[in-house]
């Protein structure tokens, strides 16, 4: 695999970022049901555990840089290609993050929904990719639901 070290550095700590912002607003949710289960303790843990990944990834890719001309590796990594990707998924995420929040669906359905477009789109909406795009979205989207609703008891969006 192709590593895109600043891709890579830039995507990181953008998503970073706003497990930081999810970290200091779940500090503020009450205590849930059965500690230290809960509306408050799951998206701090959740939140801790992707900004953690995310300095994982950037110090790989830091040192996947190290001993190489910055000016070089930065053209050949930007030289050519098409943007679609990641238009792709920020377009879907904004979408996604909006429908929660308008609540306008549940959140299976819409998580499913979004995993769907995203294999699908990321693969060049592939024939042969749409069963199993369609059989992952539904057992992340749904298995995520049953997990944070009857094993967390934390409330998601309906």
């Amino acid at each position: 695999m192709d590593r895109r070290p600043f891709t890579e550095i830039g995507v990181s700590a953008l998503i970073a970022l706003i497990c930081a912002v999810f970290f200091v607003q779940a500090w503020k949710l009450p205590p849930g049901k059965f500690e230290p289960l809960g509306s408050g303790p799951v998206p701090l843990w959740t939140a801790g555990i992707v900004i953690v990944c995310c300095l994982a990834v950037i110090i790989g890719a830091l040192r996947s840089l190290r001993g190489k001309d910055m000016g070089q590796a930065m053209q050949a990594e930007f030289s050519g290609g098409h943007p679609m990707g990641g238009v792709l998924v920020l377009g879907l995420t904004t979408a996604y993050v909006l429908v929660l929040h308008l609540k306008l669906a549940g959140f299976g359905i819409v998580t499913f929904a979004y995993l769907a477009l995203l294999m699908l789109g990321m693969e060049g909406f592939a024939r042969k990719r749409i069963i199993p795009a369609l059989i992952l979205s539904a057992v992340a989207a749904f298995g995520a639901q049953y997990i944070f609703t009857e094993i967390f008891v934390v409330d998601l969006p309906v």
